[in-house]
């Protein structure tokens, strides 16, 4: 088997659900459009609230659908290098030996749609985690970071001091300041009270997540020990 092979051979490619029925949304809400403006044109001499609300629901249509077709078409990628999560604001990269395992549902009383890994070198990860998706993640995890505050926290003494987002995080190897730090000590709080530093969504793959936490663990003992 040649080079090239072996190495497509290691990729596992996972789609992600989100854009999932893209492409038919919009046609549909484009083509229900279309029909609106030429009933407007030939039928309608007057303004039609009913119209309007339908026209809005047509618009909204289009809008969903072309924010489905923008989602990436693989939620998570497995190569050489370690699991790669791509997002519309960019990917991050986990490499193979920066961490121990994936779980498929977090050390949490309520069940919260996420999978969870184990992070043990943050500096290996940080170091491909762009700005702009630092960002979008830390917003659109509030929710999780709420759900583990909530447990962790049931009077809510405590919540003050773990909310607050400190902007420096020092490792080993590099210190890290501003948003990389901030997404940082969110991870390592993260860590200390759901037991997981990093969080992906389940629908941006399209397996049952048990199946993806075994592959995945997996292809990183196999990938470990090829490189040992």
């Amino acid at each position: 088997m040649s080079q090239q092979a072996e190495t497509a051979a290691t990729v596992k490619a996972y789609k992600a659900s989100g854009n999932e029925g893209g492409a038919k949304t919009m046609l549909v809400s484009g083509a229900i459009f279309v029909l609106l403006v030429l009933y407007s044109w030939l039928f309608v001499e007057q303004a039609n609230p009913m119209l309007a609300i339908c026209f809005i629901a047509a618009s909204i249509g289009i809008y969903t659908g072309w924010a489905k077709l923008a989602e990436p078409l693989h939620g998570i990628v497995c190569d050489d290098s370690g699991v790669r999560y791509h997002h519309k604001r960019g990917s991050w990269l986990l490499p193979w030996q920066a961490f121990s395992h994936c779980s498929p549902q977090p050390d949490l009383e309520h069940e919260v749609n996420y999978i969870a890994f184990k992070v043990t070198d943050m500096h290996a990860f940080l170091q491909h985690l762009p700005l702009r998706l630092a960002i979008k993640l830390m917003m659109e995890q509030r929710a999780l970071w709420f759900a583990v505050l909530k447990e962790k926290c049931p009077q809510g003494q405590c919540a003050t001091e773990w909310l607050a987002e400190k902007d420096r995080f020092s490792t080993p190897q590099k210190q890290y300041d501003g948003v990389l730090a901030m997404f940082a000590n969110r991870m390592q709080k993260l860590g200390q009270f759901a037991g997981f530093e990093l969080f992906i969504p389940v629908n941006c793959i399209d397996v049952p997540a048990e199946q993806f936490c075994k592959e995945v663990n997996l292809m990183r003992l196999q990938q470990l020990n090829a490189d040992s």
